[in-house]
């Protein structure tokens, strides 16, 4: 990664803000509702960090949790979501610490799978290489997913698309 050091961590409430200031989402409410949640113990946000700068993101979505996907619970496995890194830090290996580090979160929660959504158009072409050469593998599908983002000035964002979902088990090694 160029010599740059980087860490891969669960997101607290003192990096908060500095996490928000490098990687804005669509509602500054939208990390502190996660970090509640990672407090009950029904997600993990983890965030790769170069010094004090944010670089990457990545939620596990737990059993349990409102937003734990119908395909998660038919598939009984945890659920990665929002995985992203920063343009400028792409191929450098964060996405796949970042997945490694979702995995071993779900381990330590007692769970043997962990699952993802996937678009089927070519835009997600590079993820889903990444998801595939980490050991991701058909599940189901296709299927429409669908929600309503809720912005800072109260409108609604809405987000949509077809995709499949990946599972794996967690004793597999790629």
């Amino acid at each position: 990664m160029n010599g740059e050091a980087v860490q891969v961590r669960r997101l607290t409430a003192p990096e908060l803000a500095a996490f928000q200031e490098g990687m804005p989402s669509w509602s500054a409410a939208e990390y502190p509702r996660r970090l509640a949640f990672q407090d009950d113990g029904l997600a993990v946000q983890l965030v790769a960090w170069v010094g004090g700068d944010p670089v990457g993101r990545a939620m596990l979505v737990l059993p349990g949790h409102p937003e734990w996907s119908v395909s998660a619970h038919r598939e009984g496995c945890a659920e990665i979501r929002d995985v992203g890194v920063h343009e400028r830090w792409q191929r450098r290996g964060i996405g796949t610490a970042l997945i490694d580090g979702l995995e071993d979160e779900a381990r330590g929660a007692g769970l043997a799978r962990i699952g993802l959504s996937v678009g089927v158009d070519a835009d997600a072409g590079a993820a889903r290489a990444l998801y595939e050469r980490l050991g991701y593998r058909y599940a189901h599908g296709p299927h429409v997913i669908a929600a309503a983002l809720e912005r800072d000035d109260g409108t609604l964002m809405p987000v949509a698309g077809v995709v499949e979902y990946l599972a794996k088990p967690l004793d597999q090694v790629p």
